[in-house]
């Protein structure tokens, strides 16, 4: 990142989204995570949802296909693959179904931008066989095989280029340098986990280890040659649901985010309750609701920025790509190749860029987006920051 560019739009200190898997969630929940967050509280929050589900097991799980006025009802910019064909039985996937859920997308105006895979879906990019993202199938005679299962092309087509890399960290805050507090508190939290989860997440266990560098995303070039951005998420595999969410987003959590400067993709199942809340009358327990109040609370005050998934990571990637000259008096914004092929001043607007005025010696910079001057226009925040506001 550039020297003279601040971590996020001044004032904000830190930056929380959610990215909610939708297993298990059922219609009447569905309505009342809706009317709270995102209409009572108002909480920008991207959601996600499964296209179409043949869960077995899950009979009345929402989806977009038998509850279509999910779509348009708040923003959904992740998909958990291209629906639940987990416990099937004798429905499997192929990519024709890919396909199909695509083109019910595009109908719905459903336009997601990141994909989460999905338990062992046989579809899933980084999760088990990671037979959605092989173009080509060779055997150990070396003869090859058209992968009836790969879809990474159509996820792209489609506008996606993020995908969850698979790991969750118990790191409060990605985006930043790690301190040994970190380390410790990671290493504590995998010794509390119960012998049976860790026998059951074994692989994702080993997955959750705190990566040295803590970025939020990072360039991956899949099997087929194509390259995305992966990107991680904060939490547990235990705290994953509705009562767990108080201890990923509870005051002491949200303060120790704002202290360390960074950011966090909380992983959560928000339709899912815990089997000791499965009587409960309301699907989001008073602890949770008291949280997510205060979440608000931090939004509104300018201290925690909230945005869909998407939102963040798009700033991140051009925020990372900025380039500044202080010899000329230029901010540059250049695209990165991957998520934006070119930037122009229409995939720029609403979005706010602070600098270190010392640092770029001027507080009238000129403005360039690939290389061609723009218009912009530059606020004075403090007498030594001014924001870029597109």
């Amino acid at each position: 990142m550039d020297g003279a560019v601040l971590k996020y739009p001044y004032p904000y200190k830190a930056w929380l989204t959610m990215a909610n898997d939708p297993d298990n969630t059922l219609i009447d929940d569905w309505k009342e995570l809706h009317g709270f967050i995102w209409e009572e509280l108002g909480l920008p929050f991207g959601d996600s949802l499964f296209v179409r589900s043949f869960n077995q097991n899950l009979p009345d799980q929402v989806s977009l296909e038998k509850h279509p006025e999910i779509g348009t009802a708040h923003l959904h910019d992740i998909i958990h693959t291209w629906g639940d064909y987990m416990h099937g039985r004798r429905r499997g996937f192929d990519r024709e179904d890919a396909i199909e859920a695509a083109e019910t997308l595009k109908k719905a105006g459903v336009l997601p931008k990141v994909w989460i895979d999905h338990a062992s879906f046989v579809g899933n990019m980084l999760h088990g066989t990671r037979k959605g993202a092989i173009d080509k199938l060779v055997d150990s005679s070396g003869h090859e095989y058209e992968n009836f299962l790969y879809s990474l092309d159509i996820v792209r087509e489609l506008g996606i280029r993020y995908i969850w890399n698979g790991e969750v960290t118990a790191v409060i805050g990605q985006d930043r340098k790690l301190g040994f507090a970190d380390h410790k508190r990671q290493s504590g939290s995998a010794l509390k986990a119960s012998a049976k989860s860790v026998l059951q997440q074994l692989p994702s266990v080993q997955r959750a280890y705190i990566a040295g560098d803590n970025r939020q995303y990072y360039p991956y070039k899949f099997p087929d040659g194509s390259t995305l951005y992966c990107f991680r998420r904060y939490g547990t595999w235990q705290d994953a649901d509705i009562d767990g969410l108080h201890n990923l987003i509870n005051p002491e959590r949200v303060a120790e985010l704002m202290t360390n400067e960074g950011t966090a993709v909380v992983y959560s199942h928000l339709g899912k309750r815990h089997p000791k809340g499965s009587d409960r009358e309301n699907h989001i327990p008073e602890t949770t609701r008291k949280d997510l109040r205060n979440l608000k609370s931090k939004y509104e005050s300018k201290e925690l920025m909230i945005s869909s998934t998407s939102d963040m990571l798009d700033y991140l990637v051009i925020r990372d790509h900025i380039r500044t000259n202080a010899s000329n008096g230029t901010i540059e914004f250049v695209s990165d190749g991957i998520r934006y092929e070119s930037l122009s001043m229409e995939q720029l607007k609403g979005k706010v860029f602070s600098f270190n005025a010392n640092r770029l010696k001027t507080e009238k910079p000129t403005i360039l987006i690939d290389g061609k001057e723009s218009i912009a226009e530059i606020r004075q925040e403090q007498p030594n920051i001014i924001s870029v506001v597109f």
